[in-house]
């Protein structure tokens, strides 16, 4: 497949745009995460424009980009594709972000409604993702408390999108990823302390949302 200079002006500018940000909780700096997705799209069959929108996939979310100017650097379909990985609504001042289970659920229902050269990016963002929570979970259970939702609002979301993934992009190396990782995360110590006795627990992660009544984890 081949490269042009196009990807590597993407690699220079998500460098330039997410130079001063780390992954969350860690020294890593965020762009390691960028070049990880870009190369899981490559390695599942992805094109130039899904490759470089894995670059990207966060300039519009982090780094104060617009669909808009995405599309006059790399073109509408690399723009098309970063909106259809952003979860912040359009709507959101710059800078802010809405409730963290709002975000999550309206993603996860937009799902069976994007288009797969999308969904191909986004199973690459969240297989890594899910992968390195597993891997540092392994090193420190504790981890989970650095993210907004925690242990279980992190595996349903997960859960929930590996589900979607599965029925949309069921031969996608990203989606099988993906659901090693949720296994291993419902089969963890931690979160079977927290599954009642006697539910299994796909079920109870599952729940997740119906079970905050109302409220929502920002």
């Amino acid at each position: 497949m081949p490269i042009t200079p196009r990807y590597g002006d993407a690699l220079a500018w998500a460098d330039a745009l997410h130079r001063d940000q780390r992954r969350k909780g860690k020294a890593v700096p965020y762009i390691s995460h960028l070049i990880a997705v870009s190369g899981l799209v490559w390695e599942d069959g992805g094109t130039e424009d899904q490759a470089i929108a894995g670059l990207l996939h966060d300039a519009i979310e982090d780094a104060g980009q617009s669909h808009s100017s995405i599309a006059e650097r790399f073109g509408v379909v690399v723009a098309d594709i970063v909106r259809d990985c952003t979860d912040t609504s359009e709507e959101t001042p710059a800078g802010e972000k809405e409730p963290w289970l709002l975000r999550k659920t309206r993603y996860l229902e937009a799902l069976a409604h994007k288009p797969e050269t999308s969904l191909l990016v986004t199973a690459a963002d969240k297989a890594h993702n899910a992968r390195d929570m597993v891997l540092d979970a392994r090193r420190d259970p504790a981890m989970w408390n650095k993210f907004n939702a925690g242990l279980e609002g992190s595996a349903w979301y997960l859960l929930r999108m590996h589900q979607q993934l599965s029925h949309r992009l069921p031969q996608s190396r990203s989606t099988e990823l993906l659901g090693e990782a949720v296994r291993e995360i419902l089969a963890s110590a931690p979160f079977q302390q927290l599954v009642p006795e006697g539910m299994a627990a796909a079920v109870w992660a599952a729940s997740y949302a119906e079970r905050q009544v109302g409220g929502s984890t920002s």
